[in-house]
């Protein structure tokens, strides 16, 4: 049995209108489909949770018509079902999901080849958990856990009102490019102390601090180039005492990878990491934003499944 968690704002309605096209074709007609759309904030990982918890034995894939945040609500819901596989038909503004892990193509082409070929990847999404709560209250992420300035350029970036008119012009990986504008001069850099494996270190003048499972952020981004999916290792981004008017300098490389050549950034890997601040920090994770003033970030040492494309 196919599960279609289905976001039908994502995409300024896209991602409705690729699953109204899919359910009238003959492969999905002909396969054990049931499909679930979403109707608030927070519902995919109800839904998933739900779902998962009646089913499990007789899913064969979750697949996701959505985008970033959408995935990452499906496997927090999924958390104590590592064991059913997921995949997604990009249709929101980023898709780094469908980017890092392999998956591409034409909606009813991802599908078929879920059904016909299952190209398996296994990922290790990541655990983090702010402000002291208890591990058993962690999260996942999938693509990425970020504090500062792009924290708060996605949180702009969220709640802009060009957001839609680009995803319905097909150009949503440019919301990044103008929020980043919109907040890089007002920006205020911060002081933290992070800790790798044990070892703690105070940096003031931060600008942002990432971690990634992929090299893909905001819509196509290598923030991390060198980053792989595996277990156990984090890759850590650090950007430290770059000017502010380097910054949009920085970002445009970012496309390319070679902002790593700026003497301000720094690669780091570490198998945990914590990161604390005296003030509020803006915080994302797979595109969904907040405030903390700690958090602890490992790798899942269990392997789950994605069924990409290639």
């Amino acid at each position: 049995m196919y599960i279609f968690i289905i976001n039908k704002r994502a995409g300024r309605g896209r991602a409705a209108d690729i699953f109204d096209a899919l359910k009238k074709h003959p492969l999905y007609k002909q396969e054990k489909c049931r499909n679930y759309i979403t109707e608030y904030p927070g519902h995919a990982e109800k839904l998933a949770e739900q779902i998962a918890s009646l089913y499990s034995e007789q899913i064969s894939c979750f697949i996701v018509v959505g985008g970033d945040g959408t995935v990452h609500e499906v496997v927090n819901g999924l958390k104590n079902f590592r064991q059913i596989p997921i995949t997604c038909i990009p249709a929101g503004s980023g898709n780094d999901f469908a980017r890092g892990y392999g998956v591409h193509g034409e909606p009813i082409e991802i599908f078929r080849k879920v059904v016909n070929q299952r190209s398996e990847k296994k990922y290790w999404s990541g655990f983090y958990w702010t402000d002291g709560k208890q591990e058993r209250l962690k999260r996942l992420f999938v693509n990425s856990i970020s504090f500062g300035f792009d924290a708060e350029v996605t949180e702009r970036a969220n709640c802009s009102s060009y957001k839609r008119w680009l995803n319905k012009w097909r150009i949503g990986s440019l919301t990044y490019v103008i929020a980043l504008l919109q907040v890089v001069f007002r920006f205020k850099p911060m002081t933290v102390e992070i800790e790798l494996d044990g070892d703690k270190k105070r940096l003031e003048n931060v600008l942002m601090v990432t971690i990634m499972n992929h090299p893909f952020y905001g819509g196509g981004m290598k923030i991390i180039p060198g980053a792989q999916i595996r277990p156990n290792l984090l890759p850590i981004l650090v950007i430290q005492d770059l000017a502010r008017w380097k910054i949009p300098l920085l970002f445009i490389t970012v496309y390319f990878g070679k902002h790593v050549r700026f003497k301000e950034v720094k690669v780091l890997y570490a198998t945990s990491f914590s990161i604390e601040s005296g003030e509020s920090m803006h915080v994302q994770a797979d595109g969904q934003t907040g405030k903390c003033k700690s958090c602890r970030v490992k790798k899942d040492a269990e392997a789950r499944v994605v069924y990409g494309t290639k």
